[in-house]
């Protein structure tokens, strides 16, 4: 039974307005969806009711965790309960508006915002919050967030720089955080500074509880915004390690986004084996959750093909092989086969075979082959191929903020300059995954047949994180 229950000796008084020692106290658990009423003493208005708001978004939190299957009966209950305790604010509105009519606002707007889409009527009882009391840091970032909802990323984002006059809040600072990275508040101008923004309000959230792991994670998710932007390697570290620090908080912990988040810089890390675990553990955690799961099937998938096509040259026989690779010459390095202008002077770069290739960055040093073939992926960063050299020796290539459909092909010769190698060396499930590989952030700097890398061909992916 889901009506209201008043003590035996009130029964007949049922309809009248409770006063506060009428006041009942609601049972918001998954397990009772009885409002059940018992008597209050002792207990201002406002804090009652702020129980049972507080009460109402525990059950909407952790329903879906508890009852995965059941989404629409606990939609319908979670209706059901909203009712409820917009009923209880209604009888009480005059009692409540006596002790804070801002606070009063505030719980019923906070009510009303548990179900999307958010209402109007939902925005303008914040809104009057806010207007009555300014300083009330918690209405301010209510409102902002039901105006994310909405996606009215403007207004949000000015509700929670206005509350920073009033105070600083560890929830508004990070919200402030992903709200700075809003594509839609973007643009070439104010990009790099936005994101930078974004970083330095999440890590005021930090500095205010180091301990808290949700802050951390947004911190990760804000450098990993600006390492699309900007492909600095040290801001891939830091999004890891940000990202590590979440971990330590059990509770985060239990965040399918932060292991989906973590697994993407780990991607791009080319961490392969702790990205695949934490794919593997969003897909745990939120079983329902498409994109984590194909993603992970996706590197899988990836990982496996390029080990293959790798150790078989694409597949291409030995004479084919011969026949591709005998016309490469000094002219395939482009501008390469003379000297190139750097911040160190004019520097004549030695064409090495990939067999000279050692682990980490090959200064001064430029190699060239043809492509053999090239790795499908579903993800198309990176584009990958495989190159073959006039000695035969094969190799992985990864190129990172090509455009799609820009990349070369099998029989193109590339020379990449100053190559970056790694040694991929990954295991999954009784899966092992080795080969080496040469890693290209910037296209710009590759010839393809003889000429550059055209501009045009240059695309940076963007990391959109969930919003609030």
């Amino acid at each position: 039974m889901s009506d209201t229950q008043l003590a035996d000796d009130d029964k007949s008084e049922k309809n009248d307005h409770l006063n506060m020692q009428q006041l009942s106290r609601l049972t918001l658990n998954g397990e009772n969806t009885i409002l059940k009423e018992q008597d209050k003493f002792d207990t201002p208005t406002l804090d009652y009711l702020q129980s049972c708001v507080e009460e109402l978004y525990t059950f909407h939190k952790n329903s879906f965790e508890r009852n995965p299957e059941k989404v629409s009966y606990d939609k319908e209950v979670l209706n059901e309960k909203i009712k409820q305790v917009t009923a209880l604010m209604k009888q009480n509105e005059e009692s409540a508006i006596s002790e804070n009519k801002a606070q009063y606002y505030f719980l019923l707007g906070r009510t009303w915002s548990v179900t999307q889409p958010v209402s109007q009527e939902c925005i303008n009882v914040l809104s009057k919050a806010v207007k009555l009391n300014p300083t009330h840091l918690d209405a301010w970032n209510s409102l902002g967030e039901c105006l994310v909802h909405l996606k009215r990323f403007s207004e949000a984002k000015y509700c929670f720089l206005a509350s920073l006059k009033h105070g600083k809040s560890q929830v508004i600072l990070r919200n402030l955080s992903i709200i700075m990275r809003e594509a839609q508040l973007l643009t070439n101008e104010n990009v790099h500074e936005s994101l930078n923004a974004g970083i330095e309000y999440a890590k005021e959230a930090v500095e205010l509880d180091s301990t808290d792991g949700e802050s951390w994670a947004i911190l990760g998710n804000a450098y990993l915004s600006l390492f699309f932007r900007k492909q600095d390697d040290k801001l891939l570290r830091q999004s890891i390690n940000a990202f590590e620090k979440a971990l330590n908080d059990s509770v985060a912990a239990q965040n399918a986004d932060l292991h989906f988040n973590r697994g993407i810089a780990l991607k791009y890390g080319e961490m392969y084996t702790d990205a695949l675990l934490s794919f593997e553990k969003a897909t745990i955690l939120d079983p329902k959750w498409t994109e984590a799961r194909e993603t992970l099937e996706d590197l899988i998938k990836y990982i496996t093909s390029t080990q293959t096509l790798y150790q078989r040259k694409g597949q291409l026989k030995s004479r084919r092989l011969q026949q591709m690779t005998d016309s490469l010459n000094t002219s395939c390095l482009g501008i390469y086969s003379t000297k190139i202008k750097t911040i160190r002077g004019q520097v004549m770069l030695e064409h090495i075979p990939l067999s000279k290739l050692e682990i980490g960055l090959n200064a001064n040093k430029v190699v060239c082959g043809r492509v053999v073939c090239v790795v499908y992926s579903q993800e198309p960063v990176p584009y990958t191929f495989c190159l073959v050299d006039k000695e035969l020796s094969c190799i992985v290539v990864s190129v990172y903020n090509l455009a799609q459909g820009r990349g070369p092909i099998i029989g193109d010769s590339v020379a990449i300059p100053e190559p970056y190698m790694t040694h991929i060396d990954a295991t999954y499930k009784n899966q092992k995954f080795q080969y080496p590989s040469l890693r290209v952030n910037l296209p710009l700097t590759m010839v393809v047949n003889k000429k550059s890398v055209s501009a045009e061909c240059v695309s940076q992916p963007q990391f959109m994180s969930k919003q609030f």
